[in-house]
């Protein structure tokens, strides 16, 4: 008895897991409905929070931070599930037809409850506290610099600095030479080759400049590394500063333009001879300031010899020069010029292509003219050739140009600025309006760079004066009528100017202030302060009741609540800029200012209010609130009572306007207020009631310059025309919004009200952005020709992107560049090639996603056309394509003349790019992404090609083993998801050079694979840097296979340039690295294994090289991480090795049980303050006694249990008798 109730009891927990299997396999069955439904709420929730999440991405990307990994990867998941979400949907209607066969309604219905499953788990993990980081600081970015020459006298001293930088053997070197003799040139090309060699880990260089700010070179040097300061002294931030330049990075500060001895103890800089980690490269016209400073490699800068100086001069020139009656005279003038870089570029342009030679008699009668007098001395050789410069051009260029010596040295120049400040001074006269203002200025400044007297800025619409221009502007204009006269960056000169005659005055403090009560300047029409500073600063109420004559008044980034009363006296006050002054409440006050044309307050974030008073700016021509964070309320009628008002910008701030209401007191503005403004050109606002899109509003027609905004989420303005709308299904629109949609350029449509558009109307589109519409099915027959940029998005029912034909010869996308498609389920095909003849020569990037009903991309003739100008492509979640050209049959080759980038991923059908294609050649191609395509072996598959190679590699890929397929620049390769070869490589070796220039490898879910490379392959990866591998190999299957590397492997010839290596989960290596291999990673940087669990140790000895007292050194590694390694015994198992970490900062160790130490041998880690195991930090001095206690005591955790399986057991323990239902279960499947 007590045998039977055994045997029963051993039966009833498997039969209860089988009643609960049987259950759920019973619900996929009749609740198919209910799943279906609760798979589309679930979908539309995972949206909103996808939507959510992107709005973040996108505001932290228009912010330049980096997006951290984990939310990309959710991104990608939610954008991964969609597509599974789009493969359902396309079933439901073909299942719902075929009622009668349960099998498929009961595999939708499983999958469906598996994705939503999937999917609420995805959405629970959305609620991120941070998405993002900074960027990378700019010292680590590439080096960008102009156009420079190479000149032979000038190659031996560059080619010395490289040396000397190369050795690290001197930490400071100088640059000296006169002013304008090329040292910042100089320092750049240097700056730009370490870069290119990789000696140094950061690179940045600061602007020193006469009048030294430590504070500011602090702070500059810190931005660029990256390095935030919470203290607040000069000496504690020297501290921070010198600790991080001394840190286990290689770093290069470049000090430009230092003109008296600098303390480097108090900036921070270590300079002590042999101090390691900071190399410091100093420029600066004065050598006893290298003598004074001990800069011990010092080098010279001549001016240009003869020759030189006249290749230079001919290349700015121009060919004129070459006529024979100019040619030796222009070679006096360039003799002139000293042989200084600087005067021969700037008289060359002023010359340039000028053809009468009385105009080069005269240039050459001015420079040898002698120079005025009290010039300073370190003016002199270049004052000449500059003021020529300057005195070839007109009156308004010349304004342009001593205004811009207003701003600091290195400075941003805003043109935008200018033309504001310009215009409040009434320098262009006969100009109508602010456009035009705004275009003489960028026509002048342009002239201004082509002779080289204002340079290009990295900011977009800025322009930088170059320091010895600049020297000469602010002396020129201290001889002319004291038009400027004034620069200050410090109080003393506020002191000392008080009672002058100066008609501009710029100020930009780089040390906390305290303001005059009273500016006493009477002739004083310009005044700019603009505080780099956070601290407040008090403007006292007499502070301007001297300078009532005042013109333009900009005061930025200056932190005070309130104005001064006087400000009421400035009436002849045309242009007030208030940029950034965030504390600033109320500005009722400037309605006072009747004669105020400019009001400028973006970034305001304290103003809340529009107050009635600005109304009596009947004057105003500009009002700027952009960016006003609080701004709530505008006043009724304020806006209406400013009829000269051209241009209204309101970007991010205000968004709450009202209807008009008949008879009915309003609280804010209402759109019809905007139809009093006759000479409006330039409208930006934000609107959030839709109510307000079919009022009949009638607005200028001079408006030219528009970004209007409905209901939409932020987007950078791109071009003049703008409009975003987001429109519902039940939505009328106005004529005014149609009028708009008519002119403009860039146009982004999203909701289901878009299909009432006629985009056929749109014809100055540029940029198209259409998403998230269910209605649509098909777009219009033709585009215009001028369109750009076109994406589709999340268009469920999109079948075609045009409806009609297209003739041959149509236009209609010959301009378009940028093709980018997602998630369109119902797409069958791009174009229709047999009635559609679209003609794309001038397509750059392509992007497919989510599109499972298409085949392929393009036919074979119009592919030809597509690829010439393709730079990017890019295909993604398209489950039926089978090759991304189609061809009719015809062979031939296919060259990707500019192809840069190939991502193909998820395409579980494609088995070529194009089929009967012979070979394939993509010169320039840089970097390629296979994942999940398990049919692609080949990218061509021409028969003669596929007869040769088959059965003799079906183990492996022929993409890189194939003589008929060119990449001759290839730099980044990744492989994931082929389960179902043993080797990446042929046997049979790839072409010459194939992968020489190759710089990073992702292997990634390869689980078949036996050996990574062959010796072949090693030898050729001489530039590898970055190695990653997750392969899952199965260990039932390949339970002998203990090394990833071939034997024949030569370290000589292979890792010595890697950098980052990351192993996941390869289940069967015992021991990553041979001593011999490791010996070889002296540029490895950061190692990385995860769930390998077999690995033993991760260094093992050489049997044959193992001798005793032998040391092992990874110079380089600063990071490692070890995690989920259950038999991991020690990192190092060579015991009798001393062991070497000098620039380890960062270790984590986590679920190792079976660790005893992390060497065997001695060990070495100075830079190594603490370790983190098992999520606990620890601090350390001995990092081998550290990972020995803390695994003492967890020995008996050894032994690790199996994970039960309780559907084997309830199988196991079944009788006979029970077989038959686990057989119905199973033909369900």
């Amino acid at each position: 008895m007590a045998e039977v109730a055994g045997i029963v009891a051993s039966l009833v927990g498997p039969a209860i897991e089988l009643g609960k299997l049987i259950k759920r396999q019973l619900n996929y069955l009749c609740c198919f409905t209910g799943n279906i439904q609760s798979l589309r709420n679930e979908a539309k929730k995972l949206d909103d929070a996808r939507d959510g999440l992107q709005l973040r991405v996108n505001a932290a990307e228009d912010n330049v931070q980096v997006i951290l990994p984990e939310v990309v990867s959710w991104l990608k998941s939610s954008d991964e599930i969609k597509v599974d979400i789009n493969g359902i949907e396309t079933q439901i209607p073909i299942v719902k037809r075929r009622f009668w066969n349960i099998k498929s309604r009961f595999l939708l219905s499983r999958k469906a409850k598996k994705a939503t499953e999937v999917m609420k788990e995805l959405r629970g993990d959305s609620k991120f506290d941070h998405i993002s980081q900074p960027a990378p600081p700019p010292a680590r970015g590439p080096i960008q610099i102009g156009e420079t020459y190479q000149f032979e006298t000038r190659k031996k001293i560059e080619e010395d600095i490289m040396e000397a930088l190369r050795g690290g053997e001197v930490n400071m070197l100088g640059i000296c030479g006169m002013g304008g003799v090329g040292k910042t040139t100089m320092a750049n090309r240097i700056m730009k080759s370490a870069r290119e060699e990789d000696l140094f880990d950061e690179i940045l260089m600061v602007v020193v400049s006469q009048a030294v700010d430590m504070s500011k070179i602090q702070l500059e040097i810190s931005e660029l590394l990256g390095l935030e300061f919470k203290e607040k002294s000069l000496q504690a931030r020297a501290q921070r500063l010198r600790a991080r330049l001394m840190g286990t990075k290689r770093n290069l500060v470049v000090l430009d333009d230092v003109w008296k001895i600098l303390k480097l103890e108090e900036l921070g800089i270590p300079c002590e001879s042999g101090v390691k980690g900071c190399t410091l490269l100093l420029t600066s016209r004065d050598r006893n300031v290298f003598n004074e400073m001990d800069v011990k490699k010092v080098v010279a800068l001549r001016i240009l010899p003869e020759d030189e100086a006249w290749f230079l001069f001919r290349e700015k020139v121009g060919t004129c020069v070459d006529d024979q009656d100019l040619v030796s005279i222009a070679k006096e003038v360039a003799r002139e010029c000293k042989g200084l870089p600087i005067a021969l570029v700037t008289v060359g342009r002023a010359l340039k292509d000028e053809k009468t030679k009385l105009i080069w008699k005269d240039a050459l009668q001015q420079l040898k003219g002698s120079n005025p007098l009290n010039i300073p001395h370190f003016l002199a050789d270049v004052y000449n050739p500059l003021k020529l410069s300057y005195d070839f051009l007109n009156d308004q260029q010349k304004i342009v140009f001593l205004f811009c010596s207003l701003f600091p040295e290195d400075a941003d120049i805003s043109l935008e600025d200018l033309a504001r400040y310009f215009l409040g001074l009434g320098i262009f006269k006969g100009i109508k309006n602010l456009d035009e203002t705004r275009n003489r200025v960028y026509t002048l400044v342009k002239l201004l760079k082509k002779r080289s007297l204002l340079l290009d800025d990295d900011v977009e619409h800025h322009v930088k004066m170059h320091d010895v221009v600049r020297d000469v502007a602010i002396f020129i204009a201290s001889k002319e009528e004291k038009l400027v006269d004034s620069n200050f960056s410090s109080i003393d000169g506020w002191l000392k100017h008080s009672n002058s005659d100066c008609t501009w005055i710029s100020m930009f403090p780089q040390e906390r202030i305290e303001l005059p009560i009273v500016l006493n300047v009477p002739r004083l029409r310009l005044l700019l302060i603009h505080y780099s500073l956070k601290s407040k600063i008090q403007m006292h109420d007499q502070f301007f009741e001297a300078i009532k004559e005042l013109d333009v008044l900009s005061l930025k980034y200056l932190s005070f609540r309130s104005f001064p009363q006087t400000i009421k006296l400035l009436k002849n006050l045309v242009t007030l800029n208030l940029e950034s002054c965030t504390d600033l409440e109320s500005i009722s006050i400037v309605g006072e200012l009747s004669s105020l044309e400019i009001l400028s307050c973006p970034s305001c974030n304290s103003i809340t209010e529009l107050p009635a008073e600005i109304g009596r700016l009947t004057r105003l021509r500009l009002l700027d609130v952009s960016y006003c964070e609080s701004l709530k309320r505008v006043a009724p009628e304020v806006q209406s009572s400013l009829v000269r008002l051209e241009e209204l910008k309101m970007i991010g701030s205000f968004k709450g306007w009202e209807a008009k209401k008949n008879g009915k007191e309003r609280r804010n503005a209402s759109l019809n207020e905007l139809q009093s403004l006759s000479n409006l050109t330039c409208l930006e606002i934000e609107i959030d009631d839709w109510a307000l899109a079919a009022e009949e509003i009638c607005l200028s027609s001079k408006i030219v310059k528009y970004n209007i905004m409905f209901m939409y989420d932020y987007i950078k303005k791109n071009y003049e025309k703008n409009m975003h709308l987001n429109l519902p299904r039940e939505i009328s629109l106005g004529d005014w919004i149609l009028t708009f949609l008519r002119r403009t350029e860039v146009l982004q449509l999203r909701g289901d009200g878009s299909v009432k558009l006629d985009l056929a109307q749109v014809q100055n589109i540029k940029r198209f952005h259409f998403r998230e519409c269910s209605t649509v099915k098909k777009l219009r027959s033709t585009f215009t020709p001028v369109l750009e940029f076109l994406t589709l998005e999340n268009l469920p029912n999109l079948e075609q992107i045009c409806d009609g034909p297209i003739e041959a010869g149509s236009n209609s996308f010959i301009n378009l560049k940028e093709l980018d498609i997602r998630f369109l389920p119902a797409l069958i095909y791009l174009w229709n090639s047999e009635s559609q003849n679209v003609s794309l020569s001038n397509l750059t990037s392509i992007t497919v996603w989510g599109c499972g009903k298409l085949r392929n991309l393009f036919p074979m003739k119009m592919a030809k056309d597509v690829l010439s100008q393709l730079k990017k492509l890019q295909i993604w979640g398209c489950s039926m394509m089978e090759e991304v050209f189609s061809n009719d049959g015809e062979e031939g080759h296919i060259t990707f003349p500019k192809l840069e980038k190939l991502y193909l991923k998820e395409l579980p059908s494609l088995t070529t790019l194009c089929k009967g294609i012979e070979s394939i050649k993509c010169p320039v191609l840089t970097e390629i992404n296979i994942d999940s395509c398990s049919k692609l072996t080949s990218f061509v598959s021409s028969t003669g090609n596929s007869s040769s190679l088959a059965g003799h590699y079906d183990d492996c890929l022929k993409i890189f083993c194939n003589q008929k397929v060119t990449f001759g620049s290839l730099k980044t390769l990744q492989i994931r998801g082929y389960e179902n070869i043993s080797n990446l490589w042929c046997h049979q070796s790839p072409p010459t050079g194939f992968f020489n220039k190759l710089e990073e490898l992702h292997i990634r879910e390869c689980g078949s694979i036996r050996c990574l490379f062959s010796s072949s392959i090693a030898t050729d990866l001489v530039n590898l840097k970055t190695l990653s591998i997750c392969l899952k190999i199965l260990i039932m299957e390949y339970e002998n296979i203990s090394n990833l590397w071939c034997h024949k492997i030569s370290p000589a010839n292979f890792f010595n340039k890697l950098e980052e290596l990351y192993i996941r989960e390869c289940g069967s290596i015992r021991c990553l690295f041979s001593s011999s291999i490791a010996a070889d990673l002296v540029n490895l940087k950061t190692l990385g294994i995860w769930k390998c669990n077999e690995m033993v140790k991760v260094i093992g000895d050489d049997q044959e090289n193992v001798c005793e007292n032998s040391q092992l050194m990874f110079p380089s590694l600063e990071e490692l991480e070890l995690h989920s390694l259950p038999n991991l015994v020690n990192f190092c198992g060579w015991r009798s090795c001393a062991l070497q970490l000098p620039s380890l900062t960062y270790i984590e160790i986590s679920k190792c049980p079976r660790m005893e130490s992390f060497t065997m041998g001695s060990l070495t880690t100075p830079n190594l303050e603490d370790i983190l195991i098992d999520s606990e930090r620890k601090e350390v001095e001995d990092l081998n006694g550290a990972v020995q206690r803390y695994f003492e005591g967890n020995s008996e955790e050894e032994n690790r249990s199996e994970v039960e399986d309780p559907w084997g057991e309830a199988v196991a323990g079944l009788s006979k008798a029970k077989e038959g239902a686990v057989a119905f279960i199973l033909l369900l499947y």
